[in-house]
């Protein structure tokens, strides 16, 4: 039909035209690995763009019927439902309809309705189906190539301390004594990523770092105590 523009080709970046030992930093190989997730987000919203334009329903095949407006399909309705209205209180334009003729020509605004609502409703089920099959597709590609670090840090009680992992991680996962993140006013860990710590108040209480992350210790946000484990999970 109208959005044809909208449809997604073959990705510009496949993992598959990769050499089994690509040349590229770390950064660069996780951007190529986003690169399909991200085209098919921009292609998404194009679509979702699209279909939220004024004469979407016109070019998904609707068609003005029974002198029903043929941009949208609520335009549509409301039009409908303002003869209807205006008819009942008896505001029909001169010589438009007569009686005989009022039940089956609202029939047939309804049938035009209905038509095109089945129409759109077919479409978008085909796309959302696409849709969820390629992101299904790229989860798989990008959870296969991600790298866990499962460990633990016995606290010291330094009130600023670096976790070194040799990498910089996405996000870290962070429980003390296996289970606790917080109890009552007090802070043991939490969810951090890249770009969004886990804050005590205006500081850091737990984030990302270039190396690793880093944690605070104090009387409320206790992320080092001394002698206590901390366990986490780091996701590269």
């Amino acid at each position: 039909m109208g959005f044809e523009a909208n449809r997604q080709q073959v990705f510009s970046k496949r993992i598959v035209d990769l050499p089994d030992q690509p040349d590229m930093s770390a950064r660069d190989l996780k951007a190529y690995f986003d690169s399909s997730a991200e085209e098919l987000r921009q292609s998404f919203n194009g679509l979702c763009d699209a279909l939220i334009d004024f004469s979407a329903a016109a070019k998904m095949g609707y068609h003005e019927s029974a002198g029903v407006p043929a941009q949208t399909v609520q335009g549509a309705i409301e039009n409908v439902q303002k003869q209807v209205r205006d008819a009942s209180v008896g505001k029909l334009p001169s010589g438009c309809v007569d009686g005989d003729k009022l039940a089956q020509d609202v029939r047939d605004r309804f049938t035009a309705i209905e038509n095109s609502v089945q129409a759109e409703a077919h479409t978008r089920s085909n796309m959302d189906a696409t849709l969820q099959q390629r992101l299904e597709q790229a989860g798989q590609v990008l959870t296969c190539k991600a790298e866990i670090t499962a460990s633990h840090y016995i606290g010291d009680g330094q009130a600023n301390r670096e976790i070194k992992l040799g990498y910089r991680p996405k996000a870290v996962l962070l429980f003390r004594e296996g289970y606790y993140t917080s109890y009552g006013n007090a802070m043991y860990g939490g969810l951090a990523t890249d770009g969004s710590p886990v804050m005590y108040g205006e500081r850091i209480a737990l984030g990302i770092t270039d190396e690793g992350f880093e944690v605070l210790h104090n009387s409320s946000c206790a992320m080092n105590q001394n002698t206590c484990v901390y366990t986490y999970l780091a996701i590269k």
